[in-house]
């Protein structure tokens, strides 16, 4: 079954595909985004591609409104400490916002200090093609509610909890099938200046007007970069 994602809009997608290709503004607090070996990190990944801003995205793991103004897109680590720390900030901006903010995941293992942190994307990945969009989101909060038990094994358990068939889903993850996933997303996140995980860009799909922001920050200051897109 392919993988089930939420489609954007043309004119989302077409934004979103070239995020930070402009000029942008980076916001950054004292909780800093955990990547001081991103270099190692890029080095494991192959040459990125040029981003071909023509060209719509296909498809997204999606929270809120695929027409949105606000589109937040985050590229995460599983294994990442302030990955975990701005989770719930994100879900509570979209939550409150009255369908005015969507929020895209997208994946940014960093391989070299998070063994943990690929299989597990794999993993979620591999939910997804068997339940869909609702059931990654489920699975991507056990994963940062219990951080501390994230292995194979968890990922495992979770899937087979959310509703997943244990054969296909180790199958799915033993064989990397959704591999190219996760590079291609890292592939764009390194390539736009994503220098550690969580790495965040506030897309206004009217104005075009693009902020990347790093780091777990807390909820004032990302609403105030949103505000800065208008």
């Amino acid at each position: 079954m392919p993988n089930k994602k939420f489609e954007l809009s043309p004119a989302v997608s077409i934004l979103v595909a070239g995020v930070i290709i402009a000029g942008s503004i980076v916001l950054v607090n004292h909780r800093p985004a955990d990547g001081a070996n991103v270099a190692a990190a890029k080095a494991a990944l192959p040459a990125p591609a040029k981003l071909d801003i023509r060209k719509p995205l296909a498809t997204e793991h999606v929270i809120g409104s695929p027409s949105a103004p606000i589109v937040l897109v985050e590229y995460t680590d599983f294994q990442c400490p302030f990955c975990s720390m701005i989770h719930p900030t994100l879900k509570k901006i979209v939550g409150n916002s009255n369908g005015q903010i969507a929020w895209v995941l997208r994946h940014l293992p960093l391989t070299s200090i998070h063994p943990q942190a690929e299989p597990t994307a794999l993993a979620s990945e591999c939910v997804a093609a068997q339940l869909g969009n609702e059931a990654f989101w489920k699975f991507t909060d056990e994963v940062f509610a219990n951080q501390a038990k994230i292995s194979p094994e968890f990922s495992a358990q979770v899937a087979a909890q959310l509703g997943a068939d244990p054969a296909k889903f180790n199958k799915c993850v033993s064989s990397k099938q959704y591999q190219s996933v996760i590079d291609a997303d890292s592939n764009e996140a390194i390539s736009n200046g994503g220098n550690g995980t969580p790495f965040t860009v506030v897309l206004n799909t009217k104005t075009g007007k693009m902020v990347p922001i790093s780091g777990a920050l807390p909820e004032a200051q990302i609403m105030r970069a949103i505000e800065s897109t208008k």
